[in-house]
């Protein structure tokens, strides 16, 4: 959906268009789905946050600025909901590698062997994150695995780019020590 399309259910949804936002929600689902289960590496908690955040979306749609882009506005709900859940909970998952099979394949591999390599180091990465304190881990996801750039970071933790740029460096450095040390 382009933009002007999004704007358009979005409008709708604010004059309480149920069937928009069913649109609405089955076009960033997804996207919410992937950063919940990042951040909570828990595949309930994950489906749980992401009802969440749909909630507040909905009970907040009407303070949503056309001006800002929505997904950045989705992603702050978001974000801000799984930092509710972590900082409420010390998040040890189990058993990782389940969570991480049952969210569907994260490899991109082109063969056997070095798809088994990047799940290992993903799996390794992921239950370094574990390590992390919250704001670390959030935006470690934000801006190394979904991509985000500090200023979007900036938008959606309301954190200043130097706590970003802190945090970030302090995350990166936790998990190359800890990796130096397993691999040694």
């Amino acid at each position: 959906m382009d933009k002007e399309q999004i704007q358009a259910l979005i409008e709708r949804s604010k004059k309480n268009d149920k069937q928009a936002f069913a649109l609405l929600v089955g076009e960033y689902q997804t996207f919410v789905f992937r950063l919940a289960f990042r951040l909570l590496c828990n595949e309930e908690d994950a489906k749980d946050c992401v009802q969440d955040v749909f909630v507040k979306v909905w009970l907040n749609l009407k303070k949503y600025d056309r001006q800002a882009q929505f997904s950045t506005w989705l992603y702050k709900i978001a974000c801000n909901t799984c930092y509710d859940k972590l900082r409420q909970k010390s998040y040890t998952p189990a058993n990782i590698e389940a969570e991480i099979a049952s969210a569907g394949s994260l490899l991109s591999g082109e063969n056997i062997e070095s798809n088994l390599i990047n799940r290992e180091l993903k799996m390794l990465i992921i239950s370094l994150t574990e390590e992390l304190t919250p704001k670390q881990k959030l935006v470690f996801m934000l801006c190394d695995v979904e991509g985000l750039s500090t200023d979007e970071v900036e938008i959606i933790t309301r954190l200043s780019k130097a706590k970003i740029k802190s945090n970030l460096y302090l995350a990166r450095k936790h998990i190359r020590e800890r990796m130096d040390q397993i691999t040694q």
